[in-house]
């Protein structure tokens, strides 16, 4: 019986890998800018999945370069 056990928990994962929740790019690029310190350290975006909700909004930067 534990043989058989041990076949059926051979440790891999059968299920489907959560997606990873988007960021939405507005926020993101408005979240840096409010980043003003000197010593303020890159933001890493490897592996960010951004989603672009204002593509069809010209004025979603405007408040940021007045």
């Amino acid at each position: 019986m534990a043989l058989f056990m041990a076949g059926c928990f051979d440790g891999s994962n059968s299920r489907a890998e959560a997606p990873a929740p988007t960021i939405d790019f507005t926020e993101f690029v408005k979240t840096q800018f409010a980043r003003t310190t000197d010593d303020a350290q890159p933001a890493n975006v490897n592996g960010i999945d951004l989603s672009f909700n204002d593509q069809n909004n010209p004025q979603a930067f405007d408040d940021l370069l007045q």
